[in-house]
């Protein structure tokens, strides 16, 4: 059992480049917490592969915060082949000026009762981008899997763009597998009743920004960690 913290960071003036693999074998009945912060400078670049295999009742948690990175690259491979394995990922993004993030889940379930959830929430600005493909992919022998994956983005100017393709595969009978995407401009009437509350424009955005996010950041239990990652909601939306 472990729970892992891995921080990418820039100086504000470098155009910085990373280029990373994490790779986890998670063993038999192993429980293991993986939490991605990505604050880099909007001048650097930012590519990330992640590779996965899921043993026998092993559980395998991710909580990626990815804001860093004029371009940010992310591709995420899960192959859960042992029984009854679940595997999590819970991604948050915030965009702003010209960045893009481009975000490649895979998840290729073989045991029987296996378990895959992708939650993704996301909040884009100015003239930032994202691009989500996710798929989830029922194998032959994996019996009773269940497979979800949702994505949701938040469109907080009118030149802001999201494109998202979710997608199901199944070449196993008695499977659960659901999928859903989303992405509109902020609720208006939520936002004028916050501001009837007494707050102005930019609080009124950060609170529903934070309110969507919260539940993701939840499971970040660095007391730090996770303030230091509200401080940079707040001065992105500024």
């Amino acid at each position: 059992k472990s729970t892992i913290i891995i921080k990418y960071l820039s100086n504000e003036n470098v155009q910085a480049y990373h280029n990373g693999i994490i790779r986890v074998s998670a063993k038999k009945s192993s429980n293991i917490s993986i939490i991605i912060v990505n604050l880099m400078n909007s001048q650097s670049n930012n590519f990330l592969a992640i590779q996965n295999e899921l043993e026998n009742d092993s559980n395998v948690k991710y909580t990626v915060i990815d804001f860093g990175g004029k371009n940010s690259i992310t591709n995420y491979y899960s192959n859960l082949i042992g029984e009854k394995t679940n595997n999590t990922i819970n991604t948050i993004y915030l965009g702003k000026e010209d960045q893009l993030f481009d975000l490649n889940y895979i998840a290729e379930l073989r045991g029987e009762k296996t378990n895959i959830d992708i939650e993704v929430q996301g909040a884009l600005k100015d003239k930032a981008k994202k691009h989500f493909k996710g798929t989830i992919d029922f194998k032959k022998g994996c019996k009773k899997a269940k497979g979800n994956e949702n994505e949701a983005c938040m469109l907080l100017s009118e030149t802001a763009k999201s494109l998202a393709l979710p997608m199901l595969l199944c070449s196993e009978e008695d499977v659960e597998g659901n999928h859903s995407s989303s992405a509109g401009k902020i609720n208006e009437k939520e936002l004028f009743y916050i501001m009837s509350r007494g707050f102005e424009l930019k609080e009124a955005m950060k609170l529903m920004v934070r309110a969507r996010f919260n539940k993701i950041l939840e499971n970040i239990k660095n007391e730090d960690l996770r303030e230091e990652i509200l401080n940079e909601i707040d001065s992105r939306l500024d």
